[in-house]
């Protein structure tokens, strides 16, 4: 296949006003040494130095002092949120063991209660308060009636520094309007 070079050629696209076209030559190559050399006499050296001052930007105090105190508030809160978790969670458990430890002495009360209720009854006591204690049932000779069909009322004898605050108020309000 024969190499064209005509998918370059920007004058096929261009008007034809005159019937023959241009024909652009392209330059030459040079050999890379040349190119080499010429790039070395087109550049230009800078002083040495100006250069160091900009390797070495300046750091400003209060930038710097502004980020250290902004982490040290981010890490004394992330350690207070840790230690609170660890103190949550350590109290949730001693919660849950003292919850555990009334369950099961409620359960022993009941226990015991019920144990207490079935050793106990009636016959039981009436026979240990006879036999230990000396006591006996109640005979008529013990029962003592009391009348409360009089009305009982109490006099009071004598008045101790003109009574109460209620009385001396009284007492004030029927002096002015007698």
């Amino acid at each position: 296949m024969a190499n064209f070079s005509e998918a370059y050629d920007f004058a096929l696209f261009e008007e034809r006003g005159s019937a023959a076209p241009e024909i652009v030559e392209q330059p030459q190559r040079q050999p890379r040494r040349e190119q080499h050399r010429r790039t070395r006499e087109n550049v230009v050296e800078l002083p040495q130095e100006g250069t160091e001052k900009r390797q070495k930007p300046k750091r400003h105090p209060f930038r710097f002092l502004a980020a250290s105190v902004c982490f040290a508030v981010i890490f004394a809160t992330v350690v207070c949120v840790i230690q609170s978790q660890v103190m949550l969670t350590e109290l949730t458990q001693q919660i849950n063991t003292v919850t555990d430890d009334l369950q099961k002495a409620e359960s022993v009360e009941i226990q015991l209660n019920m144990q207490a209720a079935l050793r106990m009854n009636d016959a039981q006591i009436e026979k240990y308060a006879t036999g230990e204690l000396g006591l006996g049932k109640i005979t008529g000779t013990q029962v003592t009636y009391i009348n409360v069909a009089r009305a009982d009322r109490g006099q009071v004898l004598q008045d101790i520094d003109g009574g109460s605050v209620l009385d001396k108020l009284w007492a004030f309000l029927r002096r002015l309007f007698v």
